[in-house]
């Protein structure tokens, strides 16, 4: 069954891997991710297309169900301070709850020891492993059921929705895969949350929250250089930065915290008002309800940020985004800061494409090329200043100005 294993494909990727774990352990920036690369890529190499098949349609969508089910029974949650050495499956089933037939417990965790989910230390006795003690997490659980049970029906019901609509990409935000999914045509995915179901809603906030564990933050300096490209220069009264649709105030808290007392001016949050209501923003900030349709009421500050906002809408939405800020700053001052994906004209990663084909299902969105972005902001008299990327991210921050 096994496919040719030294094929020449397969026996670069393991001299590729070699160089890759010297510069690990040497600590090369970009290692750790080229590993993570070439090592799913020689699983693939190395296996039957049988085997791939069998992974992809039968060992994943059972992990998927084993997952969810261990929410349901606060499975991660009774293993989460079991030592390394483990514990029986009797053990763990007695602090299920409900309480859950030992036997059926055991079933879950072979699988997810198979899976490398949790350990498998000894016959019947398992123990936690990173990932397991996070999904025990509210976010993570949040995010489990989030998109098993609130955005899987998008997924099953996409080849019906692209049946009825002439197999074209969606460019509508209120007629795309979710919409023929929860029978909600005419809504857009957020309004669907507040209208008909605000729990997804909850779900869907828990879940960016999650996303954002363990990625660098764009105003680190090996990110953005906040320090020479706003903070230098800056008045040091009136607004530093606005975060436009920030929700409950994650980068204005974070940006708040890494910089304190050296930011020259205030932080305002911006968002809808069911979402300024559950803010959490600290001295020196200030949250405020405005819908960025709208004229930017805050005129003259030094950034106005937008963190995975461009993504999520049309290039006509978009423009009137940007054509709401635009009189609101001030010429050779002010600054755009649009953090979100720039997708490479070849090699785009799994996390960009599989974010862009959730973009499509959920808002009819997706991402876009450098010459796209491009092409874009100067349609609403902005231009790029450059492009700054992370080397442990596959996120940008593209800085704008008045053109």
């Amino acid at each position: 069954m096994a496919a040719n294993p030294s094929s020449q494909g397969a026996l670069a990727l393991v001299e590729s891997i070699a160089k890759l774990g010297e510069g690990l352990k040497n600590g090369e920036q970009g290692a750790r991710e080229g590993l993570l690369g070439a090592c799913s890529k020689l699983i693939t190499e190395l296996s039957h297309p049988s085997e791939t098949m069998l992974q992809l349609l039968w060992a994943q969508p059972s992990h998927l169900s084993v997952i969810r089910m261990g929410v349901e029974i606060k499975l991660f949650q009774a293993m989460q301070d079991i030592d390394a050495a483990g514990q029986t499956t009797a053990e763990i089933a007695s602090r299920t709850d409900p309480k859950t037939d030992p036997v059926l417990v055991g079933r879950m965790l072979r699988h997810l020891a198979a899976m490398h989910t949790v350990n498998e230390t000894a016959p019947d006795t398992f123990a936690p492993t990173a990932t397991s003690k996070s999904f025990a997490e509210p976010v993570y659980q949040d995010t489990i059921l989030y998109i098993i049970d609130n955005f899987q029906p998008a997924h099953q019901k996409m080849p019906s929705f692209f049946q009825t609509h002439g197999f074209t990409s969606p460019n509508s935000q209120t007629d795309g895969p979710f919409q023929h999914a929860f029978d909600c045509k005419g809504y857009h995915y957020f309004e669907y949350f507040q209208k008909f179901d605000q729990e997804m809603g909850r779900r869907f906030g828990s879940m960016m929250d999650a996303w954002s564990k363990g990625r660098p933050r764009w105003f680190e300096p090996e990110f953005y250089p906040v320090k020479e490209q706003l903070i230098e220069g800056a008045e040091s009264e009136g607004v530093f930065l606005v975060d436009i649709g920030g929700g409950v105030g994650h980068d204005v808290e974070g940006v708040r915290q890494a910089f304190g007392s050296a930011l020259p001016g205030k932080l305002v949050l911006q968002d809808r008002p069911e979402v300024i209501e559950h803010a959490q923003v600290g001295k020196g900030a200030e949250a405020m309800s405005h819908d960025f349709l709208t004229e930017q009421p805050v005129k003259g500050a030094r950034a106005y940020y937008l963190h995975s906002i461009i993504q999520d809408w049309s290039d006509d939405v978009n423009t009137q985004i940007l054509k709401a800020i635009v009189p609101a700053m001030k010429k050779g001052y002010s600054k755009v800061l649009i953090n979100d994906f720039v997708v490479p004209n070849q090699g785009a990663a799994w996390p960009q494409t599989a974010l862009d084909w959730e973009l499509m299902a959920s808002l009819g969105a997706r991402h876009r090329t450098v010459a796209e972005h491009t092409e874009m902001y100067e349609g609403a008299g902005l231009k790029i200043n450059g492009i700054w990327r992370h080397p442990h991210s596959l996120d940008s921050v593209i800085e704008l100005e008045l053109a």
